[in-house]
């Protein structure tokens, strides 16, 4: 899985500063007002995009979206809001990653969130876990983690005769892979331009459809502040 992590982050160049228009990947954009009916102004790189969409926005949030141009229009199709990632990532995550991968048996994990659970003097760090052991007890595990610069979200769930896992990260798309034993059978994305990369990079079926979260805390069920 790791692997599949270092070639996801292949197919992105956080470097850049300007937007090509043809690009091959989605872009991110910050929704920075209403100005009207089903009008909004977007931020995105160092552009200002006055545009009208039919799906209502939520101001302030961020989205992925894909762009191209039609003579002088910019188009920004399939937009997908980002999650929040910086309440919930675990600066060792990778690590946790790594370690699930070599064993599977969640017992150590249990242990894991347990013994954090106890030693916890933070606020926000205790709601990290909480939700970790919440996710486990919807049979789900789910884990916040950085790699390089950017933040992720990884969420593995495995069923009788196959496994999924949900991969998000700051920079890039969600991604849902299936797979059987160890081999992936199947990657879906929101995205056309995300299928036709992945693609380049992957031997098995790569699908477009629809990608949720395996797992979605329910902010009713704790109460973390005072």
């Amino acid at each position: 899985m790791i692997n599949a992590i270092n070639k996801i982050q292949k197919l992105t160049n956080t470097k850049s500063k300007t937007i090509e228009l043809n690009t091959s990947l989605p872009i991110s954009l910050k929704v920075a007002e209403k100005i009207g009916y089903n009008r909004y102004i977007l931020n995105f790189a160092n552009k200002s995009l006055n545009t009208r969409s039919a799906k209502q926005l939520n101001v302030g949030a961020e989205y992925w979206g894909e762009i191209s141009s039609n003579s002088d229009n910019i188009i920004i199709t399939g937009l997908y809001q980002k999650p929040s990632f910086d309440f919930m990532v675990l600066e060792d995550g990778l690590l946790l990653i790594e370690r699930l991968v070599s064993e599977p048996d969640t017992a150590w994990l249990y242990e894991y969130l347990k013994q954090n659970l106890l030693a916890c003097s933070q606020k926000e760090n205790f709601e990290i876990y909480a939700n970790m052991l919440l996710a486990l007890q919807n049979n789900t595990i789910n884990i916040g983690f950085k790699y390089s610069e950017n933040l992720g979200v990884f969420q593995y769930k495995k069923q009788k005769n196959y496994t999924k896992i949900y991969l998000v990260f700051s920079n890039f798309a969600p991604l849902l892979f299936e797979l059987e034993a160890s081999d992936f059978k199947k990657i879906t994305t929101p995205f056309k331009k995300v299928a036709k990369a992945l693609n380049n990079s992957f031997e098995c079926e790569i699908a477009v459809s629809d990608v949720k979260p395996l797992w979605v805390k329910n902010n009713s069920l704790i109460d973390f502040k005072g």
